[in-house]
């Protein structure tokens, strides 16, 4: 009876220890995988181009006097007329440039994500080249000769011109995953010109100022201001985005004056006039961006 049992025992550790080393040469299970999530946080750098586009008639004119039939507005046709119909040295011209432009230009910046959330710095530098011409046509003036505008016609013209843009800005977005919203401000420093000319008896050519038929006045500067925006981003792998962004921009003002002319030199133009121009445009851009972090991470 014992020799039995000792079988049995024996028989019951041997197919033990035969099903330990099945399960022992058995694969594991690998762990069940989830959706990778996207990481903003990080360095980038990159590139973007777009259009910018100010008002043609941002512009406040202190004209030498006040009379009716004065007529103001954008560069172009008034009664069927150019407001200029003769070369003139100072790049007037009675055709409108829009008042919009290409942009392009780079940017670099570095973004810190906390869950849903993220938090961003950026600095991007552009060109641009928006040149808005504007004019100030003058009725009859009750007292002739002094100052101009004796005769119906005389004109003023009004050119300015921004010519590049950088900003340094935060950025606070939300992400969804490989993609985020996000709003955006902060300042903003360009480069802007202008020049303002009043001539009598507009079609006639200007070769020198001042004189007895007209004066001028330029200016050319670096002004500093702000800026605010929105944009979206989407991640299209590891290291690469691509985005669209809108950004308006607030240069300030800038202000040309044209001196009053001595009677030696001119009988018209006895009182100074000035010509405010108002810095400020709106950008739509694309961008393109490289990732030096690790954008897509798998998460257990």
């Amino acid at each position: 009876m014992i020799r039995y049992l000792g079988l049995g025992i024996a028989t019951i550790f041997s197919f033990g220890g035969l099903s330990g080393a099945m399960a022992a040469d058995m694969p594991m299970k690998a762990p069940p995988m989830v959706a990778p999530v996207s990481n903003w946080s990080g360095f980038y750098i990159g590139a973007n181009a777009g259009v910018a586009f100010n008002n043609q008639s941002g512009y406040d004119y202190v004209m030498p006097f006040t009379a009716a039939g004065n007529i103001g507005g954008p560069c172009g046709l008034v009664g069927g007329a150019p407001v200029l119909t003769a070369p003139n040295p100072f790049n007037l011209s009675s055709i409108c440039s829009g008042g919009s432009s290409f942009i392009g230009g780079g940017q670099l910046g570095y973004n810190w994500q906390q869950g849903t959330y993220v938090f961003g710095l950026e600095a991007d530098g552009a060109w641009q080249k928006i040149i808005a011409n504007s004019f100030y046509r003058f009725g009859s003036n009750p007292t002739a000769g002094a100052p101009m505008g004796s005769v119906a016609g005389d004109s003023a013209y009004f050119r300015s011109e921004m010519d590049s843009l950088g900003t340094f800005r935060g950025r606070i977005g939300w992400s969804g995953g490989p993609w985020m919203l996000y709003a955006t401000g902060g300042l903003a420093v360009g480069g802007v010109s202008g020049s303002a000319t009043e001539i009598l008896n507009p079609g006639l050519t200007c070769t020198v100022a001042p004189s007895a038929g007209c004066r001028n006045g330029t200016n050319s500067d670096t002004k500093f201001g702000w800026t605010v925006g929105a944009g979206a981003e989407l991640m299209l792998d590891r290291n690469w985005s691509v985005g669209l962004e809108y950004l308006y921009a607030d240069l300030g003002n800038s202000t040309i004056t044209l001196a009053a002319l001595p009677a030696a030199t001119s009988a018209f133009f006895p009182t100074a006039s000035t010509v405010r121009f108002h810095e400020q445009e709106q950008i739509v851009r694309f961008k393109f961006n490289y990732h030096f972090n690790e954008p897509i991470m798998a998460r257990y």
